[in-house]
């Protein structure tokens, strides 16, 4: 009689263990990739939302004027918020030769830090010297988280160490320059509305970590 063939229990314990092995290391390799993938969507998102950040901050910036008395463009106030007054958004001029829109209105932007978080708030634009005022003095109008996991922020302007064509060399300095000490409408002017602006970030969130410096060109100084 021939003899029965097939496998022994052993062969199939033997077999049943280095399926499940494999099945591990499976697991692990794919629990890796969604990880790994969960991981730059993360980073991704945050450095997107970095950018849209500093781009805003930008575009405050590029439309910053003086608005004389205590409406200077960049200044620093309560809490450390950066103020900046600025042209309302559409009042460029549309076409060539044309008035800009809402003429004689500014806006009080203020960018300030509360609890880890960078804030923006935006004052209605207005024509009264006493509601920017007031402005200046408190967040007013619509506040926007920009930017959160922030440990610190500190500011910096760009003055020039002379005015006309003194103007050769300046340095990058505390906003909280005096101005009163200028000797002249001109010197006062220079050190009210600086040539740039400097912001320097920690950063401590899960996906955006170390120190971020950028600096912006006040293009309308004048």
């Amino acid at each position: 009689m021939r003899r029965a063939r097939g496998f022994t229990l052993l062969e199939l314990l033997v077999a049943a263990m280095v399926l499940a092995v494999v099945a591990s290391l499976s697991w692990r390799g794919l629990d890796s990739v969604a990880r790994s993938r969960d991981a730059v969507r993360a980073s991704s998102a945050a450095v997107t939302r970095l950018a849209l950040c500093l781009q805003q901050l930008r575009a405050d910036v590029a439309a910053a004027r003086d608005g004389g008395g205590q409406l200077p463009a960049v200044s620093l106030g309560g809490n450390g918020d950066l103020l900046i007054v600025r042209l309302p958004q559409g009042t460029d001029q549309p076409l060539q030769g044309a008035p800009p829109r809402d003429a004689g209105m500014l806006q009080v932007v203020r960018w300030g830090l509360r609890d880890g978080v960078w804030w923006r708030w935006s004052a209605p634009p207005s024509a009264s010297r006493g509601v920017l005022l007031g402005a200046m003095r408190q967040p007013q109008g619509e506040a926007l988280p920009m930017l959160d996991g922030v440990g610190s922020i500190g500011y910096l302007v760009f003055r020039y160490a002379g005015t006309g064509s003194l103007q050769q060399s300046g340095a990058w300095v505390n906003p909280y320059s005096a101005v009163d000490s200028a000797s002249s409408p001109a010197q006062q002017m220079a050190l009210r509305t600086p040539a740039g602006l400097r912001v320097t970030l920690q950063c401590h969130a899960p996906n955006l970590q170390g120190t971020i410096t950028r600096s912006f060109l006040l293009e309308n100084r004048s």
